[in-house]
């Protein structure tokens, strides 16, 4: 039996389709508030819980050999922090495994994941990164760059004003990847051998930069996008004003810090390991802009 964790999130609702059409048997981890419309379409066995709770854990957890955890808290809220989420609650995750006899444990970390990092979250993946390394778990670790989907979050803004907000001014590089393509390999882990106790990164077929995503939208749309670019010092001031200024620390200044660098990595490990043909960010946003209603679209 598998456990999806994070099944309602981008990458765990493709990860459940592609089970779902590969006839696996596996479950999915919901939170009550966990928005299940497209999991229920597909028809997949649902179970309740949260990572941050190991009492729930333990029905979730039952029969289980193989963990994908693809869970993580976007940003610190009031009350629960990473520390929760992402770091005891895979340690919860993985402690269970053990007490099944063991299995396959498939990590969703970031291409940023360092104990040095200034983001609290990465230095929260690489412990779990090197927690896994010492469990005598068969472990599997992908950190990707980034989602291609994280490209579209401003489409109504790029139709209604023709504008791509941009940190920085356009030219912070990001090696973005398709979230079926990380679907794909993630499962596909489950009985490669060459992806035993190995780390993976993750990124696309191409370089990107905010000033080539909103060309390829022009492209696309058939009319001048450029990007508004919001400099990397007022993100910071802002960012320290909210820090500073809330009673619970939200990080923001950490996040604004890591997603100021470029993103880039080698997929030569990726490309041997798996087969697979990594889709481009042109043709993702084609598909995504057909199923967005964009009667203007050049396709």
């Amino acid at each position: 039996m598998i456990l999806v964790t994070g099944a309602s999130g981008t990458l765990g609702k493709e990860i459940a389709r592609q089970l779902t059409l590969g006839k696996k048997s596996f479950r999915c981890l919901v939170r009550k508030t966990s928005d299940i419309k497209e999991l229920e379409s597909l028809g997949v066995n649902l179970c309740y819980g949260d990572v941050t709770d190991r009492e729930s854990l333990k029905q979730s957890m039952e029969g289980v050999t193989s963990v994908l955890s693809t869970h993580s808290l976007g940003l610190q809220k009031k009350g629960i922090t990473y520390w929760d989420v992402d770091y005891r609650g895979n340690l919860a995750l993985i402690q269970s495994l053990l007490q099944n006899g063991g299995g396959k444990y498939v990590y969703i970390s970031s291409l940023g994941a360092s104990l040095a990092s200034s983001f609290q979250l990465y230095r929260v993946k690489q412990l779990i990164e090197d927690a896994l390394k010492i469990s005598g778990l068969n472990y599997t670790v992908f950190r990707p760059s980034g989602f291609f989907s994280d490209f579209t979050m401003s489409a109504n803004m790029v139709k209604k004003f023709h504008l791509y907000p941009s940190m920085g001014w356009g030219d912070h590089k990001i090696q973005g990847i398709d979230v079926g393509n990380v679907a794909h390999c993630i499962i596909d882990s489950l009985t490669n051998n060459k992806a035993n106790n190995a780390v993976f990164p993750a990124g696309g077929p191409e370089i990107l930069t905010f000033k080539g995503v909103a060309a390829t939208y022009s492209k696309l749309l058939r009319h001048d996008v450029r990007i508004l670019p919001i400099p990397t010092g007022l993100q910071k001031s802002v960012g320290w004003l909210v820090d500073s200024l809330t009673s619970y620390r939200y990080e923001i200044q950490g996040f604004i810090e890591a997603f100021s660098h470029d993103s880039t990595c080698d997929n030569a490990s990726l490309l041997s390991t798996f087969d697979i043909s990594l889709r481009t960010f042109e043709d993702y946003l084609k598909d995504f802009l057909v199923k967005n209603s964009s009667p203007q679209a050049d396709f």
